[in-house]
């Protein structure tokens, strides 16, 4: 990231003011059920207060200054490393942390879908990297629409077929193109995702893309977390290996001449080892230049429990990076109310399945709040742990004699943001004591 300030498209500026006109009421979830409408703008003026109860229960806020924080450890990494960064936006699918981003200097934004494409591209996006094999109909006229409109993206895609291959060049035959349709040959591994096995067919791709008119060889793409489940020990040679053999295959296309003009692009992406990724493909030089580009997308909200994990093992495996920033940090919290205390080791609180992540593994009960506290929540130990989630309500296990009472309020620390997101229409972005200051929107 350059520390220039870029110009945000104009397209995304009149976007954006056209959201923040959109009237909110107290149909939308987590905003007061009595409010009567009001311009989306206007939700930073109402004086609303998190602790005291100003907003309906449960609801997700996100902290400022930790999404403050965590722009600053990116771009601080970034400038360290000489990488660049194509966020993905299915995290958040959130138009103000795309601003954030764009404005930070991203290079691209990343989507997965065809839908998310059309959100970034409503909101003026100039060049979208889709992280995906897009396949269907009208999912591939899509990207052949915006790249015949004057104004149309930077598109680049992966294949990792002759068949994702020819659905995009059946798309795309006939069509009046004011330019190529970027292609990025995507490397997997065995027993992993996506992703091209063998290098003679990667090679057969690569060369049949080269001649063609429709799209182009933009450079090469992987997906470096796909070995789930595996111990840390037996993950990182495999990541290895895979970058190797996409390092392999990005010097056979550039011996055979099969890139297109310009920059080549590398791209691993996933916010786990984003630092294995930048140290190995920055390893890799060509003529005409290349540049890394890493693809994390939870970075900006973290977690406090996977993704916390995750970056402590990034500091050891790279002590460098320690301190060229303050750390990463949870910005993203779900508050419940405590409705229930039927037994003496266990409280129910008002949040589900509904409203927060569990894919990864339970939420964790950090915070309590009652008036009598004073301005701020107290911190909760290890003894409170969440045990079950219902739709509606967390089995939060604690000691007998926890002094916890109905009607008390529980921040919940998350762990896996994106599913935390998808859950909310609007997220009000609180400060340090929890005063709201603005909202979120996003577009799932």
């Amino acid at each position: 990231m350059n520390d220039i300030e870029p110009k945000l498209p104009a397209a995304f500026e009149r976007a954006m003011q056209a959201l923040d006109a959109q009237p909110v009421d107290g149909t939308c979830k987590g905003l007061p059920p009595t409010l009567a409408p009001i311009a989306f703008r206007e939700i930073g003026q109402q004086g609303w207060n998190l602790l005291n109860q100003d907003l309906a229960f449960p609801v997700a806020v996100l902290k400022r200054s930790a999404v403050q924080n965590n722009r600053e450890w990116m771009k601080a990494f970034l400038r360290h490393t000489g990488a660049r960064i194509a966020p993905h936006v299915k995290t958040s699918m959130s138009p103000q942390l795309f601003q954030a981003q764009l404005e930070d200097g991203a290079w691209a934004l990343t989507a997965a879908t065809a839908n998310q494409v059309a959100v970034l591209r409503r909101f003026g996006v100039p060049r979208i990297l889709i992280a995906n094999q897009v396949l269907g109909r009208q999912n591939v006229a899509l990207l052949f629409d915006e790249l015949a409109r004057e104004e149309g993206a930077e598109l680049l895609v992966i294949v990792d077929s002759a068949s994702s291959l020819e659905a995009l060049l059946e798309g795309g035959r006939g069509r009046a193109l004011k330019r190529r349709l970027g292609v990025l040959l995507e490397v997997g591994a065995p027993g992993g995702r996506t992703g091209l096995r063998d290098a003679a067919e990667a090679c057969a791709l690569a060369q049949r893309i080269a001649g063609s008119d429709i799209v182009e060889l933009r450079g090469l793409e992987s997906y470096e977390s796909v070995f789930p489940g595996l111990p840390e020990e037996d993950k990182l040679p495999r990541i290895e290996r895979m970058l190797q053999a996409m390092l392999g295959l990005a010097s056979d296309c550039l011996a055979a001449g099969w890139f297109a003009a310009g920059e080549i692009v590398l791209s691993s992406g996933g916010s786990e080892y984003f630092d294995i990724v930048v140290k190995r493909l920055s390893e890799w030089r060509a003529p005409q230049g290349q540049v890394v580009v890493i693809r994390s997308g939870c970075y900006l909200a973290h977690d406090h429990l996977a993704y916390a994990r995750a970056f402590d093992r990034l500091l050891a495996r790279q002590p460098e990076l320690d301190g060229i920033a303050p750390h990463l940090a949870g910005a993203l919290e779900v508050w419940g109310i405590v409705q229930s205390r039927p037994e003496p080791g266990t409280f129910i609180v008002t949040v589900g399945k509904r409203d927060i992540s569990f894919d990864f593994e339970m939420p964790v009960a950090r915070l309590h709040y009652r008036p009598a506290f004073g301005a701020r929540p107290r911190a909760l130990d290890a003894q409170y742990r969440v045990t079950r989630l219902n739709d509606q309500h967390a089995f939060v296990q604690c000691d007998a004699q926890a002094d916890v009472q109905v009607g008390d309020l529980i921040g919940f620390g998350i762990s896996h943001p994106c599913t935390t997101f998808d859950k909310w229409q609007l997220i009000p972005v609180v400060d340090d004591v929890y005063d709201v200051r603005s909202a979120i929107r996003t577009f799932f």
